[in-house]
């Protein structure tokens, strides 16, 4: 990915934070839908798709009857909240390590309260049927990859990357160790998300419309996903500006940047 493309991430991002820090009751707005987005988002992408009722419903401290047949998706929905709010505390920490500590605790807040829930486990097999279809280690080879990957995640090389690559590259690997039998997707951008949000950018949202090509991209090596990637934090801060500014498009926002 060209340095071009981070300068105009860069560029874009901070015209964002400018518009919230000028517009403080109209961001507690769009935070909101935005953090509700990602949550519907992440669940769709996983193949559970819910209605902005039932999401809300799922949300809702006091939610009433709730269907049985619903319990288990609420109590996704939920953990899905609380997993966004434990990276958000994490992204403050002024020392944050990338560890397998760190993941086993997602997993666990991603997995409260579920029926069958069992202790945080790897995987052990190689699963023929599953809703990722690229390569994926061997289940004797996943620990060992972990532990290499925490370790250029330490390294003079990562520190020295563009937050955004740090983000995908990492992913990317994490996705082809892909430790759980279940969750890891969820696991992976979480952690994502996570040095993303540390960073100071927006949380990278892939839509259930790019479900597809997320799973292809996988499938690429770590540049070309990446620039898939960065398609859908284009989309994220197209709907940012479009939100603050209606009348808002990327051309007039072009001309304006290069008067």
């Amino acid at each position: 990915m060209s340095r071009t493309q981070y300068l105009d991430l860069d560029d874009r991002t901070e015209d964002v934070r400018e518009l919230m820090r000028e517009r403080p009751r109209e961001t507690k707005d769009f935070l909101e839908k935005y953090e509700l987005s990602w949550i519907y988002h992440e669940c769709a992408l996983e193949g559970m798709v819910l209605t902005h009722a039932e999401l809300r419903q799922a949300l809702d401290p006091s939610p009433g009857m709730v269907d049985s047949s619903m319990v288990h998706s609420f109590t996704e929905v939920r953990n899905q909240l609380n997993a966004i709010e434990f990276i958000k505390q994490e992204a403050k920490a002024k020392q944050l390590r990338y560890t397998l500590v760190l993941v086993k605790k997602l997993y666990e807040v991603l997995y409260s309260n579920l029926p069958n829930r069992t202790p945080v486990q790897f995987r052990r097999d190689m699963p023929l049927h599953r809703t990722y279809f690229h390569d994926i280690v061997q289940p004797v080879q996943i620990q060992p990859a972990l532990e290499q990957l925490f370790h250029f995640m330490e390294s003079e090389e990562f520190v020295r990357m563009h937050p955004f690559k740090q983000a995908t590259h990492s992913h990317h690997r994490f996705m082809e160790i892909f430790p759980f039998s279940d969750l890891s997707g969820k696991v992976g951008r979480m952690m994502l998300n996570l040095i993303l949000i540390r960073a100071g950018y927006m949380p990278l949202v892939i839509h259930s419309m790019d479900r597809e090509t997320y799973y292809d991209a996988l499938r690429l090596n770590a540049t070309q996903f990446g620039q898939v990637m960065m398609q859908s934090m284009d989309n994220a801060l197209d709907n940012a500006f479009k939100f603050f500014l209606p009348n808002w498009n990327e051309t007039s926002r072009r001309r304006a940047a290069s008067e």
